[in-house]
C-alpha cells in the first residue's frame, strides 16, 4: 500500500487502497478529493494529496499505518 508512504495518490492507488474496487468508485473518491483540494491551477491533474483520500473514505491514517506494520511483522514471522 504505497499510498501510506507517498504524499500524493493516483486513481490506481485509491483503487488499491479500496481493495481493488471498481474503477468508477475510485474515480468518485478521486473527484471528491479534487473538490476538497481546491487547487485553482490544478498543478497535479492526475494526483491528489493522500491525506484527503483517507479523509474522504473515513479511514484513520494512523490506525491504517499501524495495521499495515502489524501485518508486515506477521508475514515476516511466517517466513522464518
Amino acid at each position: 500500500m504505497k499510498i501510506l508512504f507517498q504524499p500524493y495518490a493516483t486513481k490506481r492507488d485509491i483503487q488499491e487502497l479500496m481493495g481493488g474496487a471498481r474503477w468508477e468508485s475510485a474515480a468518485k473518491v478521486f473527484s471528491e478529493c479534487k473538490k476538497l483540494e481546491q487547487d485553482p491551477f490544478d498543478i497535479r491533474p492526475t494526483r491528489v494529496p493522500s491525506h484527503l483520500v483517507f479523509k474522504v473514505l473515513g479511514i484513520d491514517y494512523d490506525f491504517t499505518l499501524h495495521q499495515y506494520e502489524q501485518t508486515l511483522k506477521l508475514q515476516q514471522g511466517d517466513k522464518k
